[in-house]
Protein backbone atom coordinates (compact mmCIF):
# COMPACT_ATOMS: atom_id res chain seq x y z
CA UNK A 1 0.00 0.00 0.00
CA UNK A 2 1.56 3.17 -1.12
CA UNK A 3 -0.62 6.21 -0.55
CA UNK A 4 -1.60 5.84 3.20
CA UNK A 5 1.46 7.12 4.49
CA UNK A 6 2.76 4.30 2.28
CA UNK A 7 3.14 2.39 5.87
CA UNK A 8 5.25 5.75 7.15
CA UNK A 9 8.61 4.92 8.11
CA UNK A 10 10.91 2.57 6.19
CA UNK A 11 9.86 0.12 8.78
CA UNK A 12 6.64 0.37 6.91
CA UNK A 13 8.44 1.03 2.80
CA UNK A 14 7.85 4.61 3.15
CA UNK A 15 10.00 7.82 3.94
CA UNK A 16 8.19 11.16 4.86
CA UNK A 17 9.16 14.11 5.46
CA UNK A 18 10.20 14.49 8.94
CA UNK A 19 12.69 15.98 11.42
CA UNK A 20 13.59 14.06 14.70
CA UNK A 21 14.00 16.81 17.77
CA UNK A 22 15.21 13.88 20.27
CA UNK A 23 17.89 13.97 22.62
CA UNK A 24 21.21 12.50 21.92
CA UNK A 25 21.44 8.73 23.16
CA UNK A 26 24.79 7.56 24.42
CA UNK A 27 26.42 4.39 23.14
CA UNK A 28 26.52 3.17 26.61
CA UNK A 29 23.15 3.69 27.88
CA UNK A 30 21.99 1.70 24.73
CA UNK A 31 24.39 -1.15 25.64
CA UNK A 32 23.06 -0.83 29.32
CA UNK A 33 19.35 -1.11 28.69
CA UNK A 34 19.83 -3.78 25.84
CA UNK A 35 21.87 -5.75 28.74
CA UNK A 36 18.74 -5.22 31.17
CA UNK A 37 16.39 -6.70 28.73
CA UNK A 38 18.47 -9.60 27.70
CA UNK A 39 18.73 -10.44 31.57
CA UNK A 40 14.69 -11.08 31.12
CA UNK A 41 15.17 -12.85 28.26
CA UNK A 42 18.32 -13.03 25.58
CA UNK A 43 16.40 -13.77 23.26
CA UNK A 44 14.45 -9.84 22.45
CA UNK A 45 15.81 -6.66 21.94
CA UNK A 46 13.65 -3.57 22.23
CA UNK A 47 13.55 -0.29 21.37
CA UNK A 48 10.93 2.65 21.03
CA UNK A 49 11.83 5.45 18.39
CA UNK A 50 9.78 8.79 18.39
CA UNK A 51 10.03 11.71 16.20
CA UNK A 52 8.36 14.91 15.88
CA UNK A 53 7.44 15.17 11.85
CA UNK A 54 6.77 18.48 9.43
CA UNK A 55 7.06 18.75 5.76
CA UNK A 56 5.70 20.19 2.80
CA UNK A 57 2.37 17.52 3.39
CA UNK A 58 2.01 17.77 6.94
CA UNK A 59 2.13 20.43 9.90
CA UNK A 60 4.22 19.38 12.86
CA UNK A 61 3.05 15.99 14.03
CA UNK A 62 4.32 12.79 16.10
CA UNK A 63 5.09 8.93 15.16
CA UNK A 64 5.80 6.53 17.61
CA UNK A 65 7.33 2.92 16.61
CA UNK A 66 8.09 0.32 19.35
CA UNK A 67 9.82 -2.56 17.69
CA UNK A 68 10.65 -5.98 19.16
CA UNK A 69 13.72 -8.17 17.51
CA UNK A 70 14.14 -11.43 18.40
CA UNK A 71 14.95 -15.05 16.51
CA UNK A 72 12.58 -17.87 15.91
CA UNK A 73 15.01 -20.54 17.07
CA UNK A 74 18.41 -19.77 19.61
CA UNK A 75 20.07 -22.61 17.60
CA UNK A 76 19.62 -21.12 14.41
CA UNK A 77 22.36 -19.12 13.27
CA UNK A 78 22.13 -18.25 9.61
CA UNK A 79 17.99 -17.07 9.45
CA UNK A 80 17.77 -13.29 9.85
CA UNK A 81 16.03 -12.47 13.17
CA UNK A 82 12.67 -11.99 13.13
CA UNK A 83 10.81 -8.77 14.14
CA UNK A 84 7.40 -6.80 15.37
CA UNK A 85 7.05 -3.57 14.74
CA UNK A 86 4.43 -1.28 15.54
CA UNK A 87 3.35 2.59 15.01
CA UNK A 88 1.29 5.73 15.75
CA UNK A 89 1.00 8.65 13.51
CA UNK A 90 -0.80 12.23 13.84
CA UNK A 91 -0.46 16.36 12.83
CA UNK A 92 -2.07 18.83 13.03
CA UNK A 93 -3.88 19.02 10.06
CA UNK A 94 -6.01 15.85 11.24
CA UNK A 95 -4.05 13.43 9.63
CA UNK A 96 -3.29 10.05 12.01
CA UNK A 97 -2.64 6.83 10.20
CA UNK A 98 -1.95 3.11 12.74
CA UNK A 99 -0.25 0.13 11.59
CA UNK A 100 1.40 -3.05 12.41
CA UNK A 101 4.25 -5.35 10.44
CA UNK A 102 4.91 -8.82 11.72
CA UNK A 103 8.89 -10.24 10.37
CA UNK A 104 9.14 -13.77 10.07
CA UNK A 105 12.22 -15.59 9.18
CA UNK A 106 12.82 -19.32 10.27
CA UNK A 107 13.99 -22.89 9.21
CA UNK A 108 17.40 -22.25 8.33
CA UNK A 109 16.87 -19.17 6.05
CA UNK A 110 14.31 -20.93 3.83
CA UNK A 111 11.25 -19.75 4.69
CA UNK A 112 9.97 -16.13 5.07
CA UNK A 113 6.91 -14.35 5.70
CA UNK A 114 5.53 -10.82 6.06
CA UNK A 115 2.23 -9.24 7.47
CA UNK A 116 1.24 -5.74 7.51
CA UNK A 117 -1.98 -4.04 8.29
CA UNK A 118 -2.54 0.19 8.40
CA UNK A 119 -5.41 2.38 8.67
CA UNK A 120 -6.27 5.59 9.06
CA UNK A 121 -7.29 8.88 7.35
CA UNK A 122 -4.77 10.73 5.19
CA UNK A 123 -4.53 14.47 4.69
CA UNK A 124 -2.71 14.93 1.27
CA UNK A 125 -1.69 17.36 -1.48
CA UNK A 126 -2.90 16.52 -5.01
CA UNK A 127 -0.81 18.05 -7.84
CA UNK A 128 -2.50 15.96 -10.85
CA UNK A 129 -1.17 13.63 -12.72
CA UNK A 130 1.26 13.36 -15.43
CA UNK A 131 2.85 16.55 -14.37
CA UNK A 132 6.39 15.29 -15.16
CA UNK A 133 7.68 17.76 -18.47
CA UNK A 134 8.42 20.54 -16.19
CA UNK A 135 9.73 21.15 -12.83
CA UNK A 136 7.15 22.21 -10.16
CA UNK A 137 7.56 24.18 -7.09
CA UNK A 138 5.24 24.19 -3.92
CA UNK A 139 2.95 27.34 -4.69
CA UNK A 140 -0.67 26.65 -3.09
CA UNK A 141 -1.77 27.55 -6.84
CA UNK A 142 0.24 24.12 -7.37
CA UNK A 143 -1.79 21.29 -5.45
CA UNK A 144 -5.24 20.94 -3.81
CA UNK A 145 -5.84 19.39 -0.13
CA UNK A 146 -7.59 15.93 -0.46
CA UNK A 147 -8.20 13.21 2.13
CA UNK A 148 -7.89 9.72 1.96
CA UNK A 149 -9.54 7.00 4.51
CA UNK A 150 -7.66 3.49 3.81
CA UNK A 151 -7.38 -0.02 5.15
CA UNK A 152 -4.66 -2.11 3.78
CA UNK A 153 -3.77 -5.89 4.61
CA UNK A 154 -0.71 -7.31 3.00
CA UNK A 155 -0.08 -10.96 3.40
CA UNK A 156 3.57 -12.13 1.79
CA UNK A 157 5.44 -15.46 1.98
CA UNK A 158 8.38 -16.91 0.28
CA UNK A 159 10.30 -20.10 -0.07
CA UNK A 160 14.05 -20.06 -1.02
CA UNK A 161 14.49 -21.95 -4.23
CA UNK A 162 18.37 -21.93 -4.89
CA UNK A 163 20.65 -19.96 -2.67
CA UNK A 164 19.49 -16.93 -2.30
CA UNK A 165 16.58 -17.64 -4.69
CA UNK A 166 13.55 -17.07 -3.81
CA UNK A 167 9.66 -17.24 -4.79
CA UNK A 168 6.24 -16.83 -3.52
CA UNK A 169 2.93 -14.74 -3.60
CA UNK A 170 1.46 -11.18 -1.93
CA UNK A 171 -1.65 -10.85 -1.59
CA UNK A 172 -3.25 -7.49 -0.85
CA UNK A 173 -6.49 -6.52 -0.01
CA UNK A 174 -7.02 -2.14 0.26
CA UNK A 175 -9.98 -0.18 0.82
CA UNK A 176 -10.01 3.13 -0.14
CA UNK A 177 -11.88 5.88 0.18
CA UNK A 178 -10.64 9.79 -1.80
CA UNK A 179 -12.25 12.50 -1.67
CA UNK A 180 -11.74 16.29 -2.41
CA UNK A 181 -12.09 18.60 0.90
CA UNK A 182 -13.65 21.59 -1.02
CA UNK A 183 -15.42 21.95 -4.98
CA UNK A 184 -12.32 23.17 -6.26
CA UNK A 185 -10.23 20.18 -5.06
CA UNK A 186 -13.34 17.63 -6.12
CA UNK A 187 -13.40 18.94 -9.06
CA UNK A 188 -9.38 19.08 -9.98
CA UNK A 189 -9.95 14.81 -8.94
CA UNK A 190 -13.01 14.43 -11.34
CA UNK A 191 -10.45 16.07 -14.21
CA UNK A 192 -7.70 14.00 -13.52
CA UNK A 193 -10.68 10.66 -13.81
CA UNK A 194 -10.06 9.34 -10.41
CA UNK A 195 -13.08 7.49 -8.88
CA UNK A 196 -14.27 9.11 -5.76
CA UNK A 197 -16.19 7.47 -3.11
CA UNK A 198 -15.03 3.96 -1.66
CA UNK A 199 -13.51 1.85 -3.82
CA UNK A 200 -11.41 -1.66 -3.00
CA UNK A 201 -8.94 -3.77 -4.27
CA UNK A 202 -7.87 -7.48 -4.13
CA UNK A 203 -4.79 -8.62 -5.74
CA UNK A 204 -2.60 -11.62 -5.81
CA UNK A 205 1.10 -10.78 -6.54
CA UNK A 206 3.47 -13.45 -7.75
CA UNK A 207 7.00 -11.93 -6.64
CA UNK A 208 10.80 -13.46 -7.40
CA UNK A 209 13.66 -12.29 -4.14
CA UNK A 210 17.89 -12.49 -4.81
CA UNK A 211 18.74 -11.82 -1.74
CA UNK A 212 22.57 -12.88 -0.78
CA UNK A 213 23.23 -9.92 1.51
CA UNK A 214 25.13 -10.35 4.87
CA UNK A 215 23.18 -8.78 6.97
CA UNK A 216 19.78 -7.33 6.18
CA UNK A 217 19.38 -4.90 8.22
CA UNK A 218 23.20 -3.13 7.72
CA UNK A 219 24.66 -4.77 4.73
CA UNK A 220 28.01 -4.43 3.40
CA UNK A 221 28.16 -6.90 0.63
CA UNK A 222 25.86 -8.53 -1.61
CA UNK A 223 22.80 -8.43 -3.46
CA UNK A 224 19.14 -7.62 -2.93
CA UNK A 225 16.79 -8.07 -5.76
CA UNK A 226 12.98 -8.18 -6.59
CA UNK A 227 10.45 -8.30 -9.36
CA UNK A 228 6.85 -8.63 -9.03
CA UNK A 229 3.70 -8.68 -11.59
CA UNK A 230 0.27 -7.75 -10.77
CA UNK A 231 -1.86 -8.96 -13.42
CA UNK A 232 -5.29 -7.46 -11.74
CA UNK A 233 -7.38 -7.89 -14.78
CA UNK A 234 -7.49 -11.50 -13.93
CA UNK A 235 -8.74 -11.17 -10.42
CA UNK A 236 -12.05 -11.32 -10.05
CA UNK A 237 -12.30 -9.05 -6.91
CA UNK A 238 -10.84 -6.68 -8.11
CA UNK A 239 -12.92 -3.69 -8.75
CA UNK A 240 -10.76 -1.74 -11.93
CA UNK A 241 -8.48 -3.48 -14.71
CA UNK A 242 -4.64 -2.74 -15.00
CA UNK A 243 -1.66 -4.40 -14.70
CA UNK A 244 1.82 -3.58 -13.04
CA UNK A 245 5.52 -4.63 -13.38
CA UNK A 246 8.07 -3.80 -10.46
CA UNK A 247 11.79 -4.12 -10.31
CA UNK A 248 13.77 -3.24 -7.69
CA UNK A 249 17.95 -4.11 -7.34
CA UNK A 250 20.22 -3.10 -4.38
CA UNK A 251 23.75 -3.80 -4.45
CA UNK A 252 26.36 -3.25 -1.43
CA UNK A 253 30.36 -3.27 -1.79
CA UNK A 254 32.94 -2.93 1.06
CA UNK A 255 35.99 -0.70 -0.57
CA UNK A 256 37.98 -1.97 1.97
CA UNK A 257 39.28 -5.28 1.90
CA UNK A 258 38.08 -7.43 5.29
CA UNK A 259 36.35 -4.24 6.54
CA UNK A 260 33.15 -2.88 7.14
CA UNK A 261 34.01 0.61 7.77
CA UNK A 262 33.49 2.01 4.07
CA UNK A 263 30.72 0.83 1.96
CA UNK A 264 29.32 1.18 -1.64
CA UNK A 265 25.48 1.07 -1.67
CA UNK A 266 23.71 1.28 -4.65
CA UNK A 267 19.64 1.44 -6.11
CA UNK A 268 17.49 1.12 -9.11
CA UNK A 269 14.12 1.30 -8.97
CA UNK A 270 11.57 0.72 -12.15
CA UNK A 271 7.59 0.71 -12.30
CA UNK A 272 6.09 0.09 -15.72
CA UNK A 273 2.31 0.06 -15.57
CA UNK A 274 -0.93 0.41 -17.51
CA UNK A 275 -5.21 0.20 -17.60
CA UNK A 276 -7.55 1.77 -15.33
CA UNK A 277 -4.97 2.51 -12.16
CA UNK A 278 -6.64 3.26 -8.47
CA UNK A 279 -4.72 6.55 -7.49
CA UNK A 280 -2.40 4.54 -4.68
CA UNK A 281 -1.00 2.27 -7.60
CA UNK A 282 0.60 4.84 -9.25
CA UNK A 283 4.48 5.70 -9.23
CA UNK A 284 4.61 8.61 -7.22
CA UNK A 285 8.13 9.71 -6.78
CA UNK A 286 9.56 9.84 -3.52
CA UNK A 287 6.49 7.31 -2.14
CA UNK A 288 8.14 3.96 -1.27
CA UNK A 289 10.78 4.34 -4.06
CA UNK A 290 13.67 5.55 -2.08
CA UNK A 291 13.81 8.91 -4.41
CA UNK A 292 14.07 11.64 -1.91
CA UNK A 293 13.88 15.48 -1.58
CA UNK A 294 10.47 15.77 -3.48
CA UNK A 295 6.93 16.35 -1.83
CA UNK A 296 4.99 13.21 -2.21
CA UNK A 297 2.28 13.10 -5.16
CA UNK A 298 3.91 16.37 -6.65
CA UNK A 299 4.89 13.71 -10.02
CA UNK A 300 2.76 11.51 -10.21
CA UNK A 301 2.38 9.07 -13.04
CA UNK A 302 1.72 5.68 -14.29
CA UNK A 303 5.75 4.18 -14.98
CA UNK A 304 9.02 5.61 -13.28
CA UNK A 305 12.75 4.27 -13.10
CA UNK A 306 14.66 5.95 -10.77
CA UNK A 307 18.85 4.96 -9.62
CA UNK A 308 21.05 6.49 -6.33
CA UNK A 309 24.38 5.50 -5.08
CA UNK A 310 25.27 6.25 -1.47
CA UNK A 311 28.81 6.12 0.56
CA UNK A 312 28.44 5.06 3.36
CA UNK A 313 31.05 5.75 6.59
CA UNK A 314 31.65 4.50 10.16
CA UNK A 315 33.04 7.46 11.85
CA UNK A 316 32.80 6.79 15.64
CA UNK A 317 31.38 3.81 17.89
CA UNK A 318 27.92 3.37 16.60
CA UNK A 319 28.04 6.53 14.44
CA UNK A 320 27.72 6.48 10.74
CA UNK A 321 27.42 8.95 8.03
CA UNK A 322 26.77 8.49 4.27
CA UNK A 323 26.27 10.87 1.52
CA UNK A 324 24.21 9.90 -1.84
CA UNK A 325 22.96 11.44 -5.08
CA UNK A 326 20.10 10.27 -7.39
CA UNK A 327 18.08 10.83 -10.28
CA UNK A 328 15.08 9.17 -12.08
CA UNK A 329 11.89 10.12 -14.22
CA UNK A 330 8.11 9.61 -13.83
CA UNK A 331 6.76 9.24 -17.47
CA UNK A 332 3.08 7.75 -19.14
CA UNK A 333 5.21 5.00 -20.77
CA UNK A 334 8.58 4.46 -21.86
CA UNK A 335 7.82 4.98 -25.17
CA UNK A 336 7.96 8.75 -24.10
CA UNK A 337 10.52 8.56 -22.00
CA UNK A 338 12.59 11.13 -23.18
CA UNK A 339 9.96 13.88 -22.88
CA UNK A 340 9.73 13.87 -19.06
CA UNK A 341 12.23 15.99 -16.71
CA UNK A 342 14.94 14.32 -15.06
CA UNK A 343 14.62 14.84 -10.92
CA UNK A 344 17.95 14.81 -9.28
CA UNK A 345 18.71 14.61 -6.48
CA UNK A 346 21.33 15.23 -3.15
CA UNK A 347 21.04 14.16 0.17
CA UNK A 348 23.12 13.22 3.83
CA UNK A 349 22.13 10.87 6.26
CA UNK A 350 23.14 10.19 9.94
CA UNK A 351 22.82 6.23 11.67
CA UNK A 352 22.96 5.74 14.90
CA UNK A 353 23.45 1.89 15.65
CA UNK A 354 19.99 1.54 18.66
CA UNK A 355 20.07 -1.77 18.47
CA UNK A 356 24.34 -3.19 18.74
CA UNK A 357 23.51 -6.55 18.71
CA UNK A 358 21.27 -6.39 15.60
CA UNK A 359 23.00 -3.58 13.67
CA UNK A 360 19.71 -2.16 13.73
CA UNK A 361 20.44 1.79 13.02
CA UNK A 362 18.27 5.13 13.56
CA UNK A 363 18.46 6.80 10.27
CA UNK A 364 17.86 10.77 10.08
CA UNK A 365 18.38 12.10 7.06
CA UNK A 366 18.14 15.56 4.39
CA UNK A 367 17.80 15.86 0.91
CA UNK A 368 17.71 18.76 -1.69
CA UNK A 369 16.56 18.57 -5.11
CA UNK A 370 15.00 20.81 -8.05
CA UNK A 371 12.74 23.38 -6.45
CA UNK A 372 12.46 20.75 -3.48
CA UNK A 373 13.27 19.55 0.05
CA UNK A 374 13.29 16.19 2.24
CA UNK A 375 14.23 15.74 5.93
CA UNK A 376 13.48 11.95 6.76
CA UNK A 377 13.62 9.44 9.49
CA UNK A 378 13.55 6.05 9.20
CA UNK A 379 14.56 2.43 10.99
CA UNK A 380 17.67 0.42 8.63
CA UNK A 381 19.70 1.78 5.84
CA UNK A 382 17.70 4.01 2.97
CA UNK A 383 17.89 0.94 0.81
Amino acid sequence: MRLAILCLILLFRFTPMVRSQGAIISHDSIVFVEKTLKKINKNVSFTVVPGPIFGSTQKVGFAVLPMIVYNLKKSDTITPPSSTAVMFYFDFYGSWMTGVKQSLYWNHNKWRAFLTFNVGEMQLKFFGIGRDTVIIDNNDANYVWTTQKEMSVTLTCFRKIYKGLYGGLEYNYSLSNLQGTDSVSTAELTRSELPLGQTYESVLIPTIVWDNRDNIFWSSKGYYATFSCQLSESIVLNTRGYNIFNVSVNGYHRLRKDSKNLILAWHFYSQAAWGDLPYNMFANYGHGDAAAGYTGGKYVNHSEATAQVELRAEIWKFIALGGYAGTGKIFPSFDVFGQSVWLNFLGANLYLNIIPSQNIRLRLGAAISRKDYGLYIGIGQAF
